[in-house]
């Protein structure tokens, strides 16, 4: 009896660090691969609790993080979709890409942009961030409610 407990007891510490293995594997999953598009490289996403919070953990790696909602009436929801538009400065565009996700993470060049988003004809007040190396900015643009 004491042999079938010990062996027992083994399978069981074996089954548990491998299932926390796998739970450990899944949390580090990377990002989707980083694209290009102009002057900027980024990521778009965040569909899912998990991948969502991938790239919540992924913010403080990236210069420029931009947040998507639709509002449902009480809170903001995550939205995907939206359209993005990044123009430096001098009005030049930078970046004008559609979401794949609530969030887009980006690298620029570090300046002063001006950000635009649209979801489905629906746009929102533009948000003016600085960029540096150091750091990173935020835009968090809120649609309203049926937008998506």
């Amino acid at each position: 009896m004491s042999q079938l407990l010990q062996r027992s007891g083994a399978a069981f510490a074996a089954l548990l660090g491998a299932a926390m293995s796998l739970g450990a594997h899944a949390a580090d999953d990377p990002l989707p691969p980083e694209r290009q598009a102009g002057v900027a490289s980024y990521v778009s996403g965040g569909i899912g609790e998990g991948e969502s919070r991938r790239f919540e953990a992924a913010f403080k790696r990236y210069p420029l993080v931009v947040q998507l909602f639709e509002n449902n009436g009480q809170r903001g929801e995550y939205t995907a979709d939206a359209r993005v538009k990044i123009t430096n400065a001098k009005g030049a565009v930078v970046f004008d890409e559609a979401a794949e996700g609530p969030f887009m993470l980006l690298r620029l060049p570090a300046g002063d942009y001006r950000i635009a988003a649209s979801l489905h004809g629906h746009s929102v007040a533009d948000h003016e961030v600085h960029v540096t190396g150091s750091g990173h900015a935020k835009a968090t643009f809120v649609f309203p409610a049926n937008a998506g």
